[in-house]
């Protein structure tokens, strides 16, 4: 494998530290600030989409079947995205492809916000998947090839915070931008993404030897193993999020307004999750931070299907499913992989993270889903929840594997 190839350092820096990781503290957190706003831009658009799509079709009397297909074609675009741009990093640069991503989701955005007919909002919304998929993915790529190791931790958790912070203001405001017509929210996140493009970049690190990239086969090599499976667990583990609100109402007794007060831990556990994430990541490394997450995401299925029917054993069951998905979700598995693999081969590392998440959070929904669809409601709900758990449960030995980092080099 060709050795790393430094990548261009802005002149202004002082040269006192290693030129990989020379930047000024105001040039760092410049720089930091379009990461963040491209985490902001890909969590709007998390948070918004389950408002835009009922809301279209109340006011343009749209079939379920073209909302459903307005998702679809953003998931099946993010899934193609994702790898593309993971092979690309090593000719283009993940900074190159970061500011492409999001001058594209401007575009996408705009394009959402003004074309008349529905074919034309279907090719904008997959052209919002291949800005939006892979945004996350090289926002860890440029970190991991920009800053030092100690401070990989900790702005990645710094990364998911913000797009974590943004899905949930998404979830509670969306509803008031809406009152501004169904496309708004397509402006907004347009103006998002514009707005993340304002601030510097870190100079791309593309390597010089361009005709040798790094071979795709290096984001599935024996190394990137356990981040693989944990990542695929993850995905899992996340499906069941989607289906807390219908388990509440099935083993509660309620109806879906009513259980909106007892998501509130779900989304406070991840949140604390990931302040923790930031405290802690760069201190123990990798693998008691995804020994936690998984723990507490089995244990919350456990207490939210298992426990007696009640709301304290739901919001506890809550806030542990959470807690253990925020944690596994706020940079852990990033970190691992940062560390699986050569610098210069991070865009695949990272694009493999995010890839094998979303398709164990893809295959957990439709074996949730079609589990849940049978007999009794209840009843097949609880089972397709302890289903995840069994996923989980799989992807859990993995952990063993990851390399004991107690403490990250200087």
């Amino acid at each position: 494998m060709p050795e790393p190839v430094e990548p261009k350092i802005d002149a202004r820096m002082p040269p006192a530290v290693s030129p990989v990781h020379a930047t000024s503290t105001d040039h760092a957190s410049r720089r930091m600030l379009a990461l963040l706003g491209a985490a902001i831009t890909a969590g709007f658009e998390a948070g918004a989409i389950s408002y835009v799509l009922p809301a279209m079709r109340a006011s343009t009397g749209a079939s379920a079947q073209l909302a459903s297909w307005l998702l679809s074609v953003f998931v099946a675009a993010t899934l193609v995205a994702v790898p593309l741009a993971a092979l690309a990093v090593r000719r283009v640069g993940a900074t190159r492809l970061l500011r492409g991503s999001l001058m594209l989701a401007v575009v996408s955005g705009g394009l959402a916000s003004v074309l008349p007919s529905p074919d034309g909002v279907l090719v904008a919304r997959a052209l919002q998947g291949l800005a939006h998929g892979p945004l996350l993915p090289l926002v860890a790529a440029v970190i991991v090839t920009h800053w030092p190791p100690e401070q990989h931790g900790r702005l990645l958790g710094q990364v998911s915070m913000a797009y974590g912070l943004t899905y949930v203001a998404a979830t509670i405001g969306t509803p008031w931008l809406l009152q501004l017509g169904w496309r708004s929210a397509f402006s907004f996140g347009a103006c998002l993404a514009l707005l993340s493009l304002a601030w510097p970049l870190p100079a791309s690190a593309a390597s010089r030897d361009a005709e040798r990239p790094a071979p795709w086969w290096l984001a599935f090599s024996r190394p990137m193993l356990p981040t693989i499976l944990l990542a695929l667990g993850t995905g899992a583990g996340q499906s069941a999020l989607v289906w807390m609100p219908t388990v509440a109402a099935t083993r509660l007794g309620l109806g879906m307004t009513a259980t909106a007060p007892l998501m509130v831990p779900l989304l406070l556990g991840g949140l604390f999750a990931t302040a923790c994430v930031i405290r802690w990541l760069d201190r123990t490394g990798s693998r008691p931070l995804v020994i936690t997450g998984l723990t507490s995401a089995i244990a919350g299925v456990l207490l939210v299907v298992a426990a007696p029917a009640g709301a304290v054993f739901f919001m506890a069951g809550g806030a542990a499913l959470g807690f253990g998905i925020g944690m596994l979700s706020g940079g852990p598995l990033r970190y691992a992989a940062a560390r699986a693999l050569p610098r210069d081969a991070q865009g695949l590392a990272q694009g493999a993270v995010a890839w094998l998440t979303d398709v164990g959070l893809l295959a957990g929904s439709v074996v949730v889903g079609h589990i849940a669809g049978r007999g009794d409601a209840s009843v097949a709900i609880e089972t397709a929840l302890f289903v995840v758990c069994a996923l989980m449960l799989l992807c859990a030995p993995a952990v063993l594997r990851l390399p004991r980092q107690d403490k990250v080099a200087a």
